[in-house]
């Protein structure tokens, strides 16, 4: 799937976040999914806008929710869906007056690192990466900025939970039906009161699919 062009408005008040013991929120905008079984997925590349971010928490980029094979009833797109049970966003977020390259994955709960964003001269887009990797040692997906137009991936996180078997994703003993992945884009402002949408237009998602 490639999309030349897209745009996500985000209100106050929204945000993808699960926190203990009971914050639990999914009500942030973002595109159409595309949606297939995780094993056949490769990688998901976004270019978003550097410089869009004035609240604290404001941020846009990837996301990518799993879920079981529906039984019977279609999974719905909607902002106001019920949070999946798990998921990763990959992007840029202002926090602390600066934007930065934040990661959040959820297993059960929500873990989130930042990073500096590497903003090269006269490029106010940056680009991002989520591949699927493997090695003698097992598979996971790899985060990566992307720079000198295309020619450089600057690592930034491995997520290796996702291709887990058993109670976790992918195909282990206990799991006799494999995950489905969704990848689209969000944009998110978690900041409250009478502050305006966050106003995110993006380009080139691309998923790949084996």
């Amino acid at each position: 799937m490639s999309n030349n062009t897209f745009k996500l408005s985000a209100g106050p008040d929204t945000d993808i976040w699960r926190k203990p013991p009971s914050k639990d929120i999914f009500n942030a905008p973002h595109t159409k999914p595309e949606t297939k079984p995780l094993g056949s997925f490769r990688s998901a590349t976004v270019t978003i806008p550097s410089k869009s971010y004035t609240h604290q928490y404001d941020q846009s980029g990837l996301l990518l929710t799993f879920s079981r094979p529906p039984s019977g009833s279609s999974s719905s797109s909607s902002s106001q869906s019920p949070s999946p049970e798990k998921w990763i966003k990959v992007g840029v977020e202002y926090y602390n007056s600066v934007p930065r390259f934040s990661v959040v994955a959820c297993d059960a709960w929500a873990d989130w690192s930042v990073a500096p964003l590497a903003i090269e001269p006269g490029n106010e887009w940056v680009t991002l990466s989520v591949e699927k990797e493997g090695d003698s040692k097992g598979l996971s997906l790899w985060v990566y900025q992307v720079l000198d137009g295309g020619k450089r991936k600057e690592p930034v996180r491995e997520i290796c939970w996702v291709f887990g078997g058993g109670n976790t994703l992918g195909k282990g003993e206990a799991d006799e039906e494999e995950w489905e992945l969704s990848v689209s884009a969000m944009a998110a402002r978690p900041a409250q009161g009478n502050i305006g949408h966050l106003e995110i237009e993006g380009k080139d998602l691309i998923v790949k699919w084996e």
